[in-house]
């Protein structure tokens, strides 16, 4: 049986990078998944990838985890279809900064984190995990024409990781 068999998975940001690598290894996993993103068609080729395979991943219109009614459309979609999810996979990346600037992006990563540790201590009574991956500098299309572009100032910022290169989406579900 696969880890996963049966599970119903909320994933954003199947589009690209970190949220179609998390998409593909759960439903490889045996996750019936429910995905989206803004890039629609991106993330509709996500969806035929996992059908390629013989996953299962429906998604709703676009996804947009910054507007109430588009997250409300998505969950409802899980529960129409699965009666309910299982899992919560937030991938869909920079909501928190519209300039992309560093201490938005920090102060929402710690927030992750703090949003992750109520759940986890009020469910662990009821057999209900949460789990946070803090991801680090991750080599995606979004970061090679951000962060990691190569006239960006930071670009150099693999060269004090001890792998002398920055994560792929892959490292990150591969974390267990």
């Amino acid at each position: 049986m696969k880890r996963l068999e049966g599970k119903v998975a909320l994933i954003s940001g199947t589009a690209r990078g970190q949220g179609r690598a998390a998409a593909l290894r759960f439903a490889a996993e045996g996750a019936l998944v429910v995905g989206g993103d803004l890039p629609h068609e991106e993330a509709a080729e996500t969806r035929r990838l996992i059908a390629r395979e013989g996953g299962t991943a429906l998604g709703p219109a676009p996804l947009d985890v910054t507007d109430e009614a588009s997250v409300r459309s998505w969950v409802a979609e899980a529960v129409d279809a699965f009666g309910g999810a299982d899992i919560v996979c937030a991938n869909a990346g920079l909501t928190g900064a519209l300039t992309n600037r560093r201490t938005a992006h920090s102060a929402s990563k710690g927030g992750v984190i703090a949003l992750t540790r109520q759940p986890a201590a009020e469910g662990a009574p009821f057999g209900i995990r949460a789990n946070c991956v803090g991801l680090g500098r991750i080599d995606t299309d979004g970061s090679r024409a951000g962060l990691l572009a190569d006239d960006h100032p930071l670009r150099g910022i693999a060269r004090p990781i001890p792998l002398g290169r920055t994560g792929t989406p892959d490292d990150v579900v591969d974390a267990r």
